[in-house]
């Protein structure tokens, strides 16, 4: 019975690797490239599995294909890629940057995290893995942006039993490097089921490592040239890009300059262009798309059926204005404050003082559905309609106490802005104590493995998270689930993150250690979701969750309100994010 490389590797790294303590050891550390089991769960008999980019993608947010003249020779079942002996030589290439078509992105392969600010944070490949079996002449080879072949190594097989084989690479003499590939020559007959890097971790405080990986991964989301950042990492820029990922990309890019791991001039750019974006994007009633894509006619529009929408609008605003605030651009600041003050909340907001979910694309039709529910989505939007000038709010919030379904990441994505919601009085809408909601539900999320699935290794080895994301495997589609939910068995280990950062006090590092006790703290970072026995995960690389464990990573590594805390220190400087938290607190 076949086990994922992931598996066979799991008892090697650990030997590898130092006991866990608040540091991240300097070691060995594995990087999935791609896994088989995961993009072709069934049976391809007699044909190489068809590859839709929808579905199969690989673990670096990246494309992947099949190569040679032997074509034909490849099969998979049950996830297992098979490869008959006779034919033309065949195998696979695997891109390591983006999609294969887009020649500005490209791997350093001295530093799998994508971050090059400081070499001292560098987390280099040291071999190649693969999950192997069969007989015959089999190849493996690193290329450039132009396919040129920079490093390669071949082997004859000789095992009717899965083999973990591994490759030494030097980094240091590569240079930049796009592509991974696989070759069976002629006669070769073998079985493949995985691929991936171990790579040399520096030693670092593993919140500080949780921070890194976590901005690698939302950055890989991101496009430069449009300054808009895309839902999914491995899907081309302009075709489904996430505004309220857009603004915390440039938060939490920020965040990165502030602490030298990128440059504050080139992160400067990358702001003043989303602004721009942001400011060229159709707007009704001053607010944002949920979703944005290139049309027809070459220009950034409003997806097709889509909206525009109020809590987007309010993420994306809001991160902004904290990115400006953070590291003094007052210029960028002001125009991001000119947007907000052309919003007109009196279009969305009931009488009774609803404000509603946004405006169709059509620009003008308002959403049935209205902000009503207790939780941090909708403080956003109250927080956001305080800072308009001339305008009296007059949102209002259920007084429940409760987010909907016990969903994770609404009762923890206002602190991500504010820390004012660490205050344990009641606030002055709802009327409710913040910090002890959060720490309830934190409570019973840990504890819903323990008690709906006691003897799975997610509830003995502490992971946990029940959230909104993907509801399973690629292609499974997004869903919201929370604690109120009986059976879930996907987990989303961003509320994990964001919950033990933020009311989880001591909690957070012991965290960190579960998951990189499991392999999940991976330089390409968190996978999407993980299934409760830690046998499958969704290789996905989502900028809206990547967003959330980047910055709620920030908070983790710096404490709530400390020193060196700078999104709480600029949210208690800001005058229009103090209007907002006023809506709250005194």
């Amino acid at each position: 019975m076949y086990q994922s490389i992931r598996q066979v590797l799991r008892t090697i790294l650990t030997l590898l690797l130092f006991p866990y303590s608040i540091c991240a050891q300097a070691g060995a550390i594995w990087q999935p490239i791609i896994d088989y089991t995961i993009s072709f769960p069934g049976d391809n008999k007699d044909a190489a599995p068809m590859i839709n980019p929808f579905e199969n993608f690989t673990h670096m947010a990246s494309d992947f294909g099949w190569m040679g003249l032997g074509e034909a020779r490849i099969d998979s079942r049950g996830g297992i890629i098979h490869v008959k002996p006779a034919g033309e030589w065949t195998g696979a290439w695997h891109s390591l940057a983006g999609l294969a078509s887009q020649s500005n992105r490209s791997l350093d392969p001295n530093n799998l995290t994508g971050l090059s600010g400081n070499p001292a944070l560098n987390c280099g490949i040291r071999k190649l893995a693969v999950n192997v079996e069969g007989q015959g002449l089999f190849r493996v080879e690193l290329a450039d942006i132009n396919r040129k072949v920079v490093w390669q190594q071949s082997t004859t097989l000789h095992s009717d039993s899965t083999t973990t084989l591994y490759f030494p690479v030097d980094a240091s003499t590569l240079g930049q490097i796009k592509f991974m590939n696989w070759i069976a020559e002629p006669g070769c007959k073998l079985k493949l089921s995985s691929i991936g890097f171990i790579a040399e971790r520096a030693e670092m405080p593993i919140e500080k490592w949780a921070f890194l990986i976590s901005l690698g991964k939302l950055r890989r989301c991101h496009d430069w040239e449009s300054g808009l950042t895309r839902d999914r990492g491995h899907t081309p820029a302009g075709k489904f890009d996430s505004i309220a990922s857009t603004g915390m990309q440039s938060l939490a890019s920020a965040l990165g300059a502030s602490e030298g791991i990128l440059k504050r001039d080139d992160v400067r750019k990358e702001i003043a262009r989303t602004i721009s974006a942001l400011e060229a994007l159709p707007k009704a009633a001053g607010f944002l798309p949920h979703f944005t894509h290139r049309n027809p006619q070459g220009n950034i529009s409003i997806v097709p059926g889509t909206e525009f929408s109020t809590v987007d609008t309010a993420i994306a605003f809001q991160s902004i204005l904290l990115a400006t605030q953070i590291l003094d651009f007052p210029d960028l600041h002001e125009r991001i404050a000119k947007m907000i003050g052309q919003l007109d909340f009196s279009v969305v907001t009931s009488s009774d003082g609803w404000i509603g979910h946004g405006i169709l694309d059509d620009g003008h039709t308002l959403l049935n559905a209205s902000w009503r529910d207790w939780g941090g989505e909708t403080a956003l939007i109250l927080a956001l309609e305080a800072m308009v000038p001339g305008h009296t709010p007059r949102g209002n919030m259920l007084s429940t106490g409760w987010p909907y379904r016990g969903i994770g990441f609404i009762a923890e994505i206002q602190s991500l802005f504010y820390p004012q919601f660490d205050t344990p009085t009641p606030d002055r809408i709802s009327n409710i104590s913040w910090p002890e909601v959060r720490g309830k539900l934190l409570n019973k999320q840990i504890n819903y493995p323990k008690t709906n699935w006691p003897d799975s290794p997610a509830a003995k080895g502490g992971i946990f998270g029940l959230s909104a994301g993907e509801a399973g495997m690629p292609g499974a589609g997004y869903s919201a689930n929370g604690i109120e939910v009986m059976g879930v068995r996907w987990l989303h280990p961003h509320y994990m993150m964001m919950a033990l950062a933020m009311s989880g006090e001591d909690r957070y590092s012991e965290g960190l250690q579960a998951l990189d006790a499991r392999q999940y703290l991976s330089p390409c970072g968190l996978p999407e979701n993980i299934e409760m026995d830690l046998k499958l995960h969704n290789p996905m690389q989502g900028s809206l969750n990547a967003s959330f464990e980047t910055i709620s990573a920030y908070h983790g590594w710096k404490k709530r309100d400390s020193e060196s805390n700078l999104i709480d220190k600029a949210a208690r400087r800001d005058p229009l994010l103090i209007k907002g938290a006023s809506r709250f607190y005194q």
